[in-house]
């Protein structure tokens, strides 16, 4: 991966309200599959589903990997 792509996936750790955002759509598109009648097509959908949504949060546990460390403006001020 180049370093251009490190320094978005960076941004993105690093705007909690942006990966939150982005997981929230992803999880919207991978829906819960319908009940049907059949229930071996509903295991499989159902499968499949969860499948994704561990796929899902993988990518984000990757893409929080990029965030660096956090940043603090506080200094100790040991002449106080």
């Amino acid at each position: 991966m180049n370093d251009i792509l490190k320094a978005k996936l960076n941004q993105i750790a690093d705007d909690e309200l942006l990966g939150q955002a982005l997981q929230t759509v992803f999880n919207e598109a991978n829906k819960e599959p319908e009940v049907t009648d059949n229930n071996m097509v509903l295991g499989e959908k159902y499968r499949a589903y969860l499948e994704a949504k561990k796929i899902i949060d993988k990518a984000f546990i990757k893409i929080n990997s990029y965030k660096v460390g956090t940043k603090t403006d506080k200094k100790d001020n040991r002449g106080v």
